[in-house]
């Protein structure tokens, strides 16, 4: 999402009004920016999450904000959403940035897993961190966006591991938020050629049905599952717009909560490529999490 400017000022300060309502400081030693805490092992692989903290502390818990690292799941570090996590943590939210397993050594569903593994650490840890565990809203761009989709969807879904990890505790989110994600239904045969596919689940594609459909955002939602705000520009050579509009008329079925704006000539980057079409993209993001964090 877009850096804040002094164009969002306004919008941000009624979303930090809206945080703050009621703040009590309250002695606390968690302020500012925490790396690198260490959640569990998965398959020998150490997990582990940066979390920011707000300067004050309210009696009320906080809600949390999640963010995705994208990469198109090969590439890709935590860290690179500190700046932003930071700058989220002075709106009132507790805001973390969590590590997933890449592509090409780990395939589907490795990276839900381990995203799902750090809201169920969220939520352990809730009283530790003075959080609000029925208020994490989580988000991402591209593969970061599909993630934080996945993870909204399959919050009551018993089809992915806990690999014993904070086992008492569910990965339900409150509201997901999502850009330019690769959330098409994989069982298609129209996405037989997606790289998303070789990239996730390897081999002969065509043949792995089972693990298209698991793949598919579409296959878990039911009227449980969280609000969406998605967006996506309607000329993305990386990710076809197609995919976000068929997940936006599959949630418009069940009559869901959703959001979804398309960006007239935006590829990949709303920022670059269209930069008003953004900047009206984000302020509806703020208002979104503005809603949702209450």
């Amino acid at each position: 999402m877009a850096v804040l400017s002094i164009q969002y000022m306004v919008l941000s300060a009624f979303l930090l009004s809206l945080l703050s309502c009621g703040a009590i400081d309250k002695p606390q030693s968690l302020k500012g920016l925490y790396e690198d805490l260490p959640i569990g092992e998965v398959d020998g692989v150490p997990l582990s999450i940066n979390i920011a903290f707000p300067d004050k502390n309210p009696v009320k818990p906080r809600p949390v904000l999640v963010m995705i690292h994208g990469g198109g799941f090969v590439s890709g570090d935590k860290s690179s959403k500190n700046t932003q996590i930071v700058k989220l943590s002075k709106l009132g939210f507790v805001a973390a940035s969590a590590m997933y397993r890449l592509s090409p050594e780990y395939k589907f569903p490795a990276a839900v897993d381990d995203i799902k593994v750090a809201i169920r650490y969220l939520k352990a840890n809730a009283e530790k961190y003075h959080i609000d565990p029925e208020r994490i809203i989580v988000t991402g761009a591209s593969a970061g966006g599909y993630l934080a989709v996945m993870v909204g969807v399959t919050g009551n879904s018993d089809a992915f591991s806990d690999y014993g990890l904070y086992s008492g505790v569910d990965s339900s989110v409150h509201a997901v938020a999502a850009q330019s994600a690769p959330v098409g239904d994989f069982s298609l045969e129209k996405y037989n050629d997606s790289p998303m596919l070789t990239r996730l689940a390897g081999g002969d594609t065509a043949g792995l049905s089972a693990v298209r459909v698991a793949m598919s955002p579409v296959t878990y939602l039911d009227s449980s599952d969280p609000p969406f705000f998605l967006s996506h520009g309607d000329s993305d050579p990386l990710v076809p717009v197609d995919m976000t509009r068929e997940f936006v008329r599959e949630l418009d079925k069940q009559g869901h909560d959703v959001e979804y704006y398309e960006v007239k000539g935006g590829d990949h980057s709303l920022n670059k490529s269209a930069p008003e079409g953004a900047k009206f993209v984000f302020r509806k993001y703020l208002a979104f999490l503005a809603k949702w964090a209450q």
